[in-house]
This record gives C-alpha cells, sequence and structure tokens, in this order.
C-alpha cells in the first residue's frame, strides 16, 4: 500500500478564484462597488437599523436579540460584537480588490466561485449596509427588498444573515479568514449518465427515523441528515440533499421558513442565503447547485415535523433563546483545486449542500390525477419520467460534471449523500418509485455512498414516505405520522424497500433501469409490480443457487414482461436463454404476471418454476 501524502503548503490568506464558465478560472470579473465599503463602517452604529430592511421587520427582531442575545460558546453575542465585526470587515479589504468585488453569475452552467469565509461576511455586510454592484441587481440585495415588503412575519432571512455574522464574529478573531466556500454549478446534462449503467448497484445504508423532530434517532445509528438528532451532530463528508425546484430556495423566496424542505434549508445555512449575491436580475440561485463547505448556522431543523403546535407542519423551528448552532460543524479537510491553485491547498469545512430538482409531473402532466390518488402513489403519470430524474441526480452529485479545477475537492468534500423523499415532497412523487430512482442514480456515480432516511411525518408530504415500508410497518408508520386522514393504508402493498435491495443489490444498474421501464400504472404498488430480473448470460445471476440443483424457469404461454413465455418442457437454452435457479425467482415471476407460481417436478427435467392461470 501507498502511504497517504500529507497535505501540501496552505494557499495564501484571501485566496480567491471566479470561474464564469468552464475551463476559464482565475482572479478576474470584478465589479464595482456603487459605494466604497470602508466609508459604510461608521454608519454600522450598534445595529439600531439596517438601511436595507424596514423597521416593521427589523425591530422586532432587534428588540428580541437584544433581550435574549444568544450564546456560542460561553459568549453571548450581541448586537454590539455583531457592528463591531461588520465595521472590521468594511475597512478590511478581504479580496484585496479596493473598491471592487469578484461577482459573476451562477445562470452560467459550469460557473464556480470559490472564497473564504471572512470574504463572503464581507459581502454580507456591505448588502446589509446597503452597497450595490454598479450595473448589476444581485439576487441578495433584491431578496432583503423583497422580503422587507412581505412584513413582520418574514424575518427569517434577517436571523439567517445576522447568526452567519454572530457566529462568525467569533470564530474568525485577529483578521482570520477561516475555511475556504466553493459554490458552483454543474454543467448542462449531456447523457454521460448512460454511460455507467454497468455499474454494480451501490451499498446504501437505510435509516428509520423515530423520537421527535428535533431529539431523532436513527435504526442506522447515523445522525439525523438535516440535524435533528440530539446534539445536532453531523456525519463528516455527507451532502445534504436540498430538494430544490427550479430555483434555491422555492416559493418563500429566500424570506421565511415554510412547511417544505427547500424553502427553510436555506435560512438554517446562512451561506447558501448569501450566495444569492452572484446571481443578476435580482434572481435566486438556479438547481442543481452545490455549496462545499456549508454549515447550518441556526436550530433547530429536522426532516421529522408534526401537525401540532409548536412544528405546525414546518420544515424547522427557531428557538426563542439560544438559537445559533453550537454543534456547527468545525472539523475541515485539505482540498487541491489543480490549474486555479498549482501550488498549496484550502481547507473546507467537511460539509456540503446540494441542491437538485425532480421532474414537476404534478405541473407538467397531472392529466387525469386527482390530488389524493397522488397522495396515494396510484397516478401513472408518477412512475414516468425515469430518464429525467437520473439525469438530473446525476448532474448533481457526479464531480466531473463540474469545473475541472474543482472536481478533486468535491470528491474530497462529498463522500455520501443524505437524503429523505427527494422527488416525493410537495410534488407529489411517487416514493417508492422514487427510492429506486435515487438508488440506480446513485449506483451510477463512483466513491460515494447513499445514506437514505425514513420518516413518519416528513416535511413534505407527510406520510407519503411510509408507502416504502410496505405491509403492517407501512401501516404502523401511518398510524405514528397520524396521516390516515389522506394516505390510506390499504395502499400499503405487500413488498418493502429491504425486498427491492435483496432483489437488486449484487446486479448492475442496467438490471434495475430495465426493470423500471417495466413497471405498469395502478393500482399495484411500484413495488409490487417490480418485475423479477431476467437473467441471461449476459447479466450477472445474482439470485444463483448452488449449479448441482438448477430450476428452470417454464412457462406456457406467449411473452409476458420480462419473462420469457416457453412452452412446458422447453428448455431455457434452445431459446438462447438462461434458467433461473431460485425459488424467489419463481415466486417473483408470479407477482410480476399476477398468477399463483410454484416450484413443481417437470417429466424428464429437474424441477421447474410452473405459473397457474
Amino acid at each position: 500500500p501507498c502511504p497517504t501524502p500529507s497535505p501540501g503548503p496552505s494557499a495564501p490568506p484571501g485566496f480567491w478564484a471566479v470561474c464564469p464558465q468552464p475551463g476559464q478560472c482565475g482572479m478576474q470579473s470584478l465589479k464595482q462597488w456603487s459605494k466604497s465599503p470602508s466609508s459604510l463602517a461608521g454608519l454600522v452604529g450598534g445595529l439600531v437599523s439596517l438601511p436595507t430592511i424596514s423597521a416593521e421587520v427589523y425591530q422586532p427582531v432587534q428588540l428580541h436579540w437584544s433581550t435574549s442575545p444568544p450564546r456560542f460558546g460561553a459568549t453571548q453575542v450581541t448586537l454590539a460584537m455583531i457592528a463591531e465585526f461588520m465595521q472590521e470587515l468594511l475597512t478590511s479589504d478581504p479580496f484585496q480588490t479596493g473598491d471592487s468585488v469578484p461577482w459573476i453569475d451562477f445562470m452560467a452552467p459550469g460557473s464556480t466561485v470559490i472564497l473564504s469565509q471572512r470574504q463572503l461576511a464581507f459581502i454580507v455586510a456591505n448588502v446589509l449596509m446597503g452597497n450595490t454592484l454598479v450595473g448589476v441587481e444581485d439576487g441578495l440585495s433584491a431578496a432583503l427588498t423583497r422580503c422587507s415588503a412581505m412584513g413582520a412575519h418574514s424575518d427569517a432571512f434577517v436571523y439567517s444573515l445576522l447568526s452567519m455574522l454572530a457566529v462568525l464574529s467569533q470564530e474568525l478573531g485577529s483578521g482570520l479568514h477561516g475555511k475556504a466556500l466553493i459554490g458552483a454549478r454543474p454543467r448542462n446534462d449531456d447523457g454521460s449518465w448512460r454511460q455507467h449503467l454497468n455499474s454494480p448497484m451501490s451499498d446504501l445504508t437505510m435509516c428509520e427515523m423515530e423520537g421527535e423532530p428535533f431529539s431523532m434517532s436513527s435504526s442506522c445509528g447515523l445522525p439525523e441528515f438535516m440535524g435533528g438528532s440530539p446534539g445536532h451532530h453531523h456525519k463528516p463528508g455527507q451532502a445534504l440533499t436540498d430538494i430544490a425546484g427550479a430555483v434555491v430556495g422555492g416559493g418563500a423566496q429566500l424570506c421565511e421558513l415554510a412547511n417544505s424542505q427547500d424553502e427553510s434549508l436555506v435560512q438554517f445555512y446562512g451561506e447558501t442565503l448569501a450566495f444569492a449575491f452572484f446571481r443578476d436580475h435580482g434572481g435566486m440561485l438556479p438547481s442543481p447547485w452545490t455549496l462545499l463547505g456549508a454549515r447550518r448556522y441556526m436550530n433547530d431543523l429536522s426532516g421529522q415535523t408534526s401537525a401540532d403546535p409548536p412544528y405546525r407542519n414546518q420544515a424547522g423551528l427557531f428557538e426563542q433563546t439560544d438559537w445559533l448552532n453550537n454543534a456547527i460543524v468545525t472539523d475541515g479537510v485539505e482540498v487541491s483545486l489543480g490549474s486555479v491553485l498549482t501550488s498549496g491547498s484550502l481547507t473546507v469545512a467537511d460539509s456540503s449542500f446540494v441542491a437538485v430538482a425532480s421532474y414537476a409531473w404534478w405541473i407538467q402532466d397531472p392529466e387525469g390525477c386527482e390530488h389524493e390518488e397522488a397522495l396515494n402513489n396510484d397516478c401513472e403519470a408518477q412512475r414516468k419520467y425515469t430518464d429525467y430524474d437520473l439525469a438530473h441526480w446525476y448532474q448533481a452529485f457526479e464531480p466531473t460534471m463540474y469545473e475541472g479545477a474543482i472536481r478533486g475537492a468535491f470528491r474530497t468534500v462529498v463522500r455520501s449523500i443524505g437524503t429523505g423523499p427527494w422527488g416525493s415532497g410537495v410534488w407529489w412523487g411517487d416514493s417508492q418509485m422514487y427510492f429506486l430512482k435515487i438508488w440506480l442514480a446513485s449506483s451510477l456515480l463512483t466513491g460515494i455512498n447513499l445514506d437514505y432516511y425514513i420518516y413518519t411525518h416528513f416535511v413534505e408530504n407527510a406520510g407519503n414516505q411510509c408507502f416504502v415500508l410496505g405491509g403492517d410497518k407501512c401501516k404502523q408508520c401511518i398510524a405514528d405520522g397520524r396521516s390516515g386522514y389522506y394516505i390510506h393504508e390499504d395502499r400499503c402493498g405487500t413488498l418493502n424497500v429491504q425486498d427491492m435491495v435483496n432483489r437488486y443489490r449484487g446486479g448492475t444498474a442496467q438490471n434495475l433501469y430495465d426493470a423500471l421501464a417495466l413497471v405498469g400504472p395502478p393500482p399495484k404498488q411500484v413495488f409490487d409490480a417490480m418485475p423479477a430480473r431476467r437473467l441471461s448470460e449476459a447479466q450477472p445471476n445474482i439470485f444463483a443457487a448452488p449449479r448441482a440443483a438448477p430450476r428452470a424457469l417454464s412457462i406456457p404461454g406467449p411473452a409476458i414482461g420480462i419473462f420469457t413465455i416457453l412452452a412446458d418442457n422447453s428448455p431455457c437454452e434452445s431459446s438462447g436463454l438462461a434458467p433461473v435457479r431460485n425459488v424467489r425467482v419463481c415466486r417473483d415471476a408470479g407477482i410480476h404476471l399476477g398468477v399463483s407460481a410454484r416450484v413443481a417436478a417437470v417429466p424428464g427435467r429437474t424441477d421447474a418454476c410452473v405459473l397457474e392461470r
């Protein structure tokens, strides 16, 4: 074995780079501030008011913070401390670019921004003080204007940005730059995911979540991927999957918490909100989009929620006291940046945020499907668009889809994927179908494992994920989540997620991809309608029993689905097929064809799987 090389020297303090397009990376693309940042330092005062936020929105936050300053470590972080930090930032010129600042628009595929935590805090301080870019309507300034106009109930964005500054004010003393942040949009889908369908199905970890929203434990022993476990610990190297729409932050427009994951995540992960600065025309970040080094600055957040107070189906809940995340990620990993940083390395927090959208079938193809049917996986359209979803997941998580300079960093930081029912949130997808798509798409990646979390009452489409448990466990899940009014236990089906893992683990992604194409319409749930794999010489027989006891699949009648139906006593080999050598596949064939199946003696041959019509 070769020894692991030690990290090279660190990059110079204040290193930054932007890549407007793939292959165009460097320290260029500057925009002029409308005001000199240093001239704003004297206007910060004690943060009694902010020029960019209406008094109606800001004053309640200011009063709350002043009377109950949150603790970070042993320190109560007051507004005066944040004001002092902002003043220091505004006079520090952390980019060493004077009255200009690096800027690109993330609408360009492959675009990338690399900067430090201090540099992002500097941008936030400028925007809070009303500084704008000449000739650009940046997305963060637009969000502050938009959110201020929504009234006092829309104050989450204020807490988000001030909380990020509060934590950094304690971490970045003596002019420290902190760790690096790498924001990146992948290049456009080019169909390259298809070249990896011969990959073996990847390992995965299944986590059934238990407990109240912010004190959850899991069957797998991992912390809840959104932060809902005691102590709010984070699994190192796990990317948080944001169930995004076309833009990061969704319908709440970066302003407020909501009863959906995407809208709420940006408030707890303040850096993702701040990165909206890198959009023109007042826009929001497009998905897919990734932030390597993203951290959660506030409590409390969880994938589990409840209809009862104080949650009221919201994704997350701001604590009234001590809302700063004292278990914030502090561990870092060393990353190299190829041609952008030819010598030295950067330290990035060992966590990441990846926003990716599924197909919006409910918007694009809802005809003939009622909402209640969608909630119960009873719509044919829910079983379509596999290629679209596989392409987008691959685009978001495959390192080679990003700017070449950061691919090594992506591989270093993103070592596993944490997700709940992606695809089956408020676009009302089928949780069984989307589990299979997620596992399949993750198997096309190299060196990235899947951590799949199952909830009784997820923050989106609550109760629908119970269907992946099948049978009695599904019914109990619906009861535990109190979703029975609209999620019907008679739709629980028979097979469960473990049956699917047992069936397809050890095969290739192509096996599962082909099977998904053969799933018919409801009323059967997807797992119950999934065909067993056809076994041929071109495919490894993962169901193989010892060769000394072969069992041929011999079924009278025409060809149906992935099974080739042969006349009685006809050997499979005569038709160029491989015989099935496992009793379980005989059962699966019966489930797929809707008939009973049994292993029986066939004259002159070994036992065969016989289907009875």
